[in-house]
């Protein structure tokens, strides 16, 4: 007897035992891989950190929040001189003679020439003491526009509305009566109560904007026209849009508040929103913030760190005179982690060791990497692939058959239709009789290249084995999914094929079975009962008629009849 003789398997295929084992090497390998990296980067990351990290992130955090604050009070600074200027600037225009208080349209000109000049003003006004009252703002949705109004009280009380577009031409104008009185307002009882000195009010919302804002007024006394009390009201919205430009850092902000803590403006929105009216600081404060606070609820300038749920805050703040006895603050808060990044940049040699570890690594992990991707893919292409047409094996279709049919069973088709063919070739056997096996795979190569040339792009096709071969349709109807395989059949066979210099025509016969999920007999192994039904028209179909299309139930029904 004979001993059989093993035959050595291509480097590139696997035995299951192999294929077992490589995959285990594989993941180890990847594994391995990982670790080297991590605990190199870790260890020389950490090192660092403890030599420099303590320190410097402070020292750094802190200064740059001081600077950051710094360039917001001036920023806030300049936006608030401008306000304080113009009325000085009427004040002096006034005694000077080149202004005269009494002059309603002198006025309105004088006026509308500053809201043209410094953005930051929403208005500016005159009141006296007789009630007599003279006022310019900014009107349109883009402020482009003017609102003037006059009210003048002798020989009687007389009130003029004018609307003005941006070229300032006249858009209405009316002298209904309004029964505003300067004298009752904040600003002039303010200013008159401390005569030749700037006052500010505490910040409201503008009734005509409804936006928050302050009105800063002088009075002036001795005058040829008596008391009079000059004002201009400031939009404080820009003071949002400095902050917003400040970069702070991911999780900082930027503030302005005044003496009586309100929460005038903010880099980023506040976490709680109060309506009609300018909040305190307490009123829509975050976390940190209330910790900056502290119990007295009161920011004080200077520089402070303190904790928030573990993390470390810095902040500063800093005082900004906007006159004598009138102080606003900036401050500006962050976590001092926020600030890593600004530590890293001055550390060069953490930089470098950090570069040096990841480099060190990579060249580790790279042939470790690249040795245990190979048979994963070789692996992949084994399992999956008829290794002569290239089409899908038979595990690799019955897996993507069973993924197809479990959806559809959990889902539901949506009224559309799932239909598994099987195709068997007509006369095979007598081609690899006559001419050979390597006529035979020439055959199959022909086959598998004008299935899939007349299938569809989302057809699932594979080769079950010798000359078998199926697919997987997805069709609106029954009757579509059965012309398309029908078509598929008919692309076989039309044109013939040269096999051993012998044209041979190719033809074959398919069964075709319809998954329906809402058939009580299908059970958890649906692609078997589809795939056994469709073998079962193929198998009876033949001995009734080939070259044609046997639908799943027909042959029977064809028996019974004949």
């Amino acid at each position: 007897m004979s001993r059989a003789t093993r035959s050595t398997p291509p480097p590139d295929t696997l035995t299951p035992a192999q294929a077992i084992r490589a995959t285990f090497w594989a993941r180890l390998m990847m594994l391995m891989a990982v670790l080297v990296t991590q605990m190199l980067t870790v260890a020389v990351v950490l090192w660092s950190d403890r030599q420099h990290a303590e320190g410097v992130l402070r020292a750094e955090a802190t200064g740059t929040i001081d600077q950051l604050t710094r360039v917001a009070a001036d920023n806030v600074r300049s936006y608030l001189q401008g306000p304080t200027q113009t009325v000085s600037l009427n004040i002096e225009l006034i005694r000077a003679g080149q202004l005269s208080a009494s002059d309603p349209s002198s006025l309105s000109v004088t006026f509308q020439t500053m809201l043209n000049a410094m953005p930051q003003l929403g208005g500016v006004l005159a009141g006296h003491e007789d009630g007599r009252f003279t006022f310019a703002r900014r009107d349109g949705p883009d402020d482009t526009g003017r609102f003037l109004r006059s009210i003048e009280v002798r020989p009687r009380r007389q009130v003029t509305t004018t609307v003005l577009d941006a070229q300032g031409h006249v858009l209405s104008q009316s002298g209904a009566a309004a029964d505003y009185d300067p004298r009752t307002r904040p600003w002039y009882r303010a200013a008159i109560a401390r005569p030749d000195t700037t006052v500010w009010t505490e910040p409201y919302v503008f009734a005509s904007s409804g936006q928050p804002g302050v009105t800063v007024a002088r009075a002036l006394t001795g005058g040829p026209d008596g008391t009079v009390v000059l004002g201009a009201d400031v939009q404080l919205r820009q003071l949002a849009t400095f902050l917003q430009g400040i970069r702070i850092s991911t999780n900082g902000r930027a503030f302005v508040t005044d003496d009586a803590g309100h929460a005038i403006a903010a880099s980023r929105t506040w976490p709680v929103r109060v309506a009609g009216r300018v909040p305190a600081l307490t009123e829509v404060a975050d976390l940190p913030l209330k910790a900056l606070l502290g119990t007295s609820a009161q920011v004080t300038p200077g520089i402070r760190t303190f904790m928030v749920g573990g993390e470390q805050y810095a902040a500063v703040v800093r005082p900004v005179q906007l006159a004598p006895g009138v102080d606003w603050m900036v401050g500006v808060y962050a976590p001092t982690s926020d600030f890593t990044l600004g530590l890293q940049r001055t550390d060069r040699l953490r930089l470098a060791s950090i570069l040096l570890a990841c480099v060190l690594g990579s060249l580790l992990a790279w042939p470790l990497l690249s040795r245990a991707i190979r048979p994963m893919r070789v692996l992949h292409h084994q399992a999956t692939t008829d290794p002569l047409t290239g089409l899908h094996n038979r595990g690799s279709f019955l897996a993507q058959l069973d993924e197809v049919l479990d959806t559809a069973y959990d889902r539901g088709l949506g009224g559309r239709q799932l239909g598994v063919a099987i195709f068997d070739l007509d006369g095979f056997k007598a081609i690899n009789d006559s001419h050979g096996h390597a006529a035979g795979d020439e055959m199959l190569l022909a086959v598998g290249s004008r299935l899939i040339v007349a299938l569809r792009p989302g057809d699932i096709l594979g080769r079950l084995g010798g000359d078998e071969f199926a697919v997987l349709i997805d069709g609106a109807t029954r009757e579509e999914v059965t012309l398309r395989v029908e078509g598929a059949i008919a692309a076989l066979a039309r044109r013939p094929v040269v096999v051993a210099q012998v044209e041979h025509t190719i033809r074959a016969t398919a069964g075709l079975a319809f998954f329906d999920p809402h058939d009580p007999l299908i059970t958890p192994l649906r692609r078997t009962s589809v795939m056994a039904r469709a073998d079962t028209a193929l198998i009876r179909g033949k001995r009734r008629e080939k070259g044609r299309v046997w639908v799943d139930g027909e042959s029977m029904m064809a028996g019974v009849l004949i």
